[in-house]
Protein backbone atom coordinates (compact mmCIF):
# COMPACT_ATOMS: atom_id res chain seq x y z
CA UNK A 1 0.00 0.00 0.00
CA UNK A 2 1.18 3.58 0.02
CA UNK A 3 1.65 5.89 2.21
CA UNK A 4 2.18 9.62 2.61
CA UNK A 5 5.22 9.91 5.15
CA UNK A 6 6.59 12.83 6.58
CA UNK A 7 10.08 13.10 6.40
CA UNK A 8 10.91 16.21 8.39
CA UNK A 9 8.90 19.46 8.41
CA UNK A 10 7.97 20.52 4.71
CA UNK A 11 9.04 17.22 3.38
CA UNK A 12 6.80 14.84 3.01
CA UNK A 13 6.95 11.22 0.38
CA UNK A 14 4.95 8.87 -1.01
CA UNK A 15 6.28 5.18 0.06
CA UNK A 16 5.21 1.75 -0.86
CA UNK A 17 4.76 -0.34 2.29
CA UNK A 18 3.85 -4.11 3.14
CA UNK A 19 0.45 -4.36 4.59
CA UNK A 20 1.20 -5.91 8.32
CA UNK A 21 0.67 -9.63 8.20
CA UNK A 22 -0.41 -10.10 11.99
CA UNK A 23 -2.82 -8.92 14.02
CA UNK A 24 -2.47 -9.36 17.57
CA UNK A 25 -5.29 -10.09 20.34
CA UNK A 26 -5.11 -6.24 21.28
CA UNK A 27 -4.74 -4.78 18.03
CA UNK A 28 -7.80 -3.98 14.98
CA UNK A 29 -6.66 -3.61 11.59
CA UNK A 30 -9.14 -0.69 9.94
CA UNK A 31 -9.86 -0.24 6.43
CA UNK A 32 -9.23 3.81 5.35
CA UNK A 33 -10.44 5.09 2.26
CA UNK A 34 -10.31 9.21 2.66
CA UNK A 35 -8.26 11.18 5.15
CA UNK A 36 -7.38 14.26 5.28
CA UNK A 37 -5.54 17.17 7.26
CA UNK A 38 -6.32 19.44 10.02
CA UNK A 39 -6.35 22.73 9.24
CA UNK A 40 -4.09 23.50 12.89
CA UNK A 41 -1.65 21.16 11.30
CA UNK A 42 -0.52 22.96 8.47
CA UNK A 43 2.10 24.80 9.54
CA UNK A 44 4.01 21.33 9.36
CA UNK A 45 4.01 21.17 5.93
Amino acid sequence: MEALVLERKGELSLREIDLPVTVGPHDVKIAIHTVGICGSDVHYY
